[in-house]
Formats: structure tokens, sequence, C-alpha cells
């Protein structure tokens, strides 16, 4: 089976304010440490499996790739290509925000191999950016379109959030008629979720702003699907849209359960027989790699168990939904018993339809998916390292 790579860049310009991922202000000095850190963490990894792993998707995401000088994405590109069995097809993403890419730079990634760049658009309402904390203007995100293309790169995704704060029903269609306008190979659409730590969520709160409230954002993620479905988009994941043949090969590892080794602060792998996460404090784990020791926070070995439950709660995350046969072909008769009995009660619920043994979640189903994975996702039985 194939690997991915995954590269968690953690800087950025300014920390928007629903964000809750690991990223960090912008710094030379130590965006220069850190990259010398990650290639020395993938060395590292080599010395464990040589180059046994064969590799067909890079991913640098973030926080913001795009901030990292292009001298830091060639040598970490030059040490995945030394180390494993990178593919000459393989698919090199790196997500972007608008404003953060010049001719030059986007002329050497192409260069340098990358093949398709994610965009954060997130909405083309000036008004929704100033408010979640954007530096960005919507008129950026079509200078950056067109700039990209006139680099050479098609294969082009924009990010955009359903239930921002202010987000009325004919804001929401119009950002997707001006994304639809600039003809991205791939649309991806999140609905907003508020951790209690961050800035956007403590507003919310206090009453200071509102966002529209969950039968609005139910909505509008149902009018997406007819919208999008209508010009050329099909769903093939809760979240994701795409031109025929223009999915994201990186993050179809993730549903189907396919090795990703991720790599730097935060990062988290799944090599097939475990998954494990580095520790997600900078300075940890600079310390940690530097020193000669693993940045590992945790581990976790996967039983029968636990495959299956993710198998069920990943693959259903995909319009395809999960061949039911083909599972009962895998795992254990007494397994499997529990899980499909759950699995029919949710669709008497109108969650899930079973049509011969494939097994797919309704619209309804997606709206309460993490209602409905809930069902299969249980606390990791984790040692720390």
């Amino acid at each position: 089976m194939k690997t991915g790579i995954y590269i968690h860049v953690p800087f950025c310009r300014s920390k928007c304010a629903y964000c809750s991922f690991v990223s960090i202000p912008w710094d030379e000095l130590l965006a220069e440490r850190y990259r010398r850190a990650v290639i020395r963490e993938l060395e590292a990894c080599a010395q464990i499996s040589g180059r046994t792993h064969t590799v067909d998707t890079i991913y640098f995401g973030g926080g913001t790739p795009s901030l990292l000088p292009l001298g830091h994405v060639a040598a970490i590109l030059d040490a995945c290509r030394g180390i494993f069995n990178v593919e000459p097809e393989c698919e090199i993403s790196l997500e972007a925000n608008p404003g953060t890419l010049a001719a030059e730079k986007l002329l050497i990634y192409h260069d340098l191999g990358v093949t398709r760049i994610s965009l954060g658009a997130q909405s083309f309402s000036d008004e929704e950016l100033t408010a979640i904390g954007r530096i960005h203007t919507a008129s950026q995100i079509g200078e950056s379109t067109k700039l990209l293309r006139d680099c050479g790169f098609q294969n082009l995704n924009l990010d955009l959030i359903l239930g921002l704060p202010g987000q009325t029903e004919p804001h929401w269609a119009s950002s997707l008629e001006c994304a639809v306008a600039l003809a991205p190979a791939h649309l991806s659409i999140y609905m907003l979720e508020l951790d209690s730590k961050v800035p956007l969520c403590r507003s919310v709160t206090a009453g200071h702003c509102q966002v529209p409230d969950e039968d609005s954002v139910a909505d509008g993620y149902l009018y997406a699907i007819n919208f999008l479905e209508d010009r050329g988009y099909f769903q093939y994941e809760i979240s994701n849209f795409s031109r025929p043949g223009c999915e994201c090969r990186h993050n179809l590892k993730y549903w189907r359960r396919e090795p990703v080794l991720a790599f730097g602060v935060a990062a988290h792998s799944h090599d097939g027989a475990s998954r494990y996460a580095n520790v997600s404090n900078l300075s940890d784990y600079l310390s940690a790699v530097e020193e000669g020791r693993s940045p590992r926070a945790w581990r976790e070995s996967l039983d029968s168990t636990r495959e299956l439950e993710e198998t069920i709660f990943l693959g259903l995350r995909l319009n395809r939904g999960l061949d039911w046969d083909q599972l009962r072909r895998t795992y254990e008769a007494d397994l499997l018993e529990a899980c499909e009995a759950s699995l029919k009660e949710m669709a008497e619920m109108g969650l899930l339809r079973w049509s011969d043994s494939m097994v797919r979640l309704t619209h309804r189903g997606m709206l309460l998916s993490n209602e409905v994975f809930q069902m299969f996702v249980h606390p990791r039985n984790t040692c720390e390292e």
C-alpha cells in the first residue's frame, strides 16, 4: 500500500479568531530551525524504515505553508525524495492564503514538482473575513487564483466556511457563486466549529457577535450540495466536492485508512499498525529532535476492534460509503454484529441508507455525522513516549 507524507508548517502571519490548530507568528530564525528539525525527523524515519515506503502524495499543511521561503520547501522535498521512493506522478499539495503568493514563488513551486494548491478563501464577503480575523480581502482570492493559473497551476482547491458571524443566506449563496465563477478543480466546504479556547467562541458566548443557528447552517449545507452538483462538482466526502478525477488523493488516504507518515510539531501519523502523534508544543518538538530524541507524545497500537471502528466512521465520510459484504470477509462476525445493529438503528432514523451491501450516510446523516460517528469512536488506549 502506497504511503502519504504530511508536513506540518505552524507559521502564520496572524492567528485567525476561529483557529484551534497549532500555529505561531512568522519568525525567520525559528522557521530555519524548524526546517532543520523536520528534515532531521525525516532522516530519523529513514534510519528505521529505509526506502521501503513508496510515496504517491505529499501534503504541506498548516498554518500557512506558502509563508515558507522557497529554499525550505525545496530542501524538505529533496529530503523526501532522498529518503522515500517518491513516485514521478506524486500529488504534491501546498496550502496557501490569498495575498501570500507571487509569480516567482509559484513558478519555482511548479519546478519543484508541486502539483496542487489549496487556497484558504473561507468567504467572498469582506465583512465576514474581517469578523474571523482573516487578513486577505475577497478581491485577493480572485487575484491569487488568476496568478496560480498564469503560473501553470490548474489543480486548485478553494476552502469555504459555512456558519460565519453575520453570514446570511444571500451572503452564502454569493460566496458559492463567486467560488464557482473562478472554476477551481476542487472545493472544500467546512461548517464552522468553535473550540471553547478560541477568541471567536468567547465573542459569541459574550454576545459580541452572532453566528447563524443550526437550521440556517443545515439549509446552507444542503443548498451547497445541490448548487455545486448542478455546476459539475460532485460530492465525494462530507466536506469535499470536485470535478471528476480531481479528488484530493492525499486526503482520501485518511478516509481509506491508508498509511500517512506525518512530520513536524503536532503531526499525526498512521502507519497501518498504529497511530501516533508528535508533541504539540513547538519548543518541546524542537528540543526533542535537536537532542536526538523522538518527538512523539503518544502511540496507540490498533487491534481488530479499533480497526473496524475506524473503518466504519472514516468510510462513512465518503459518499461511496461502506461495502458491508467486504467487511464480512475481513472481520469476524462477532465484531460486526454490534456495529451492524447500531447502523440499522440509524438507518431507521433516516441517518443511513442500505443499498444491497453498501451503507451510506443520507444528507441528514451528514448534517448529524458527529452523532453517528460517536457510536464508533471511543477513548484511545494510548501510551505516552
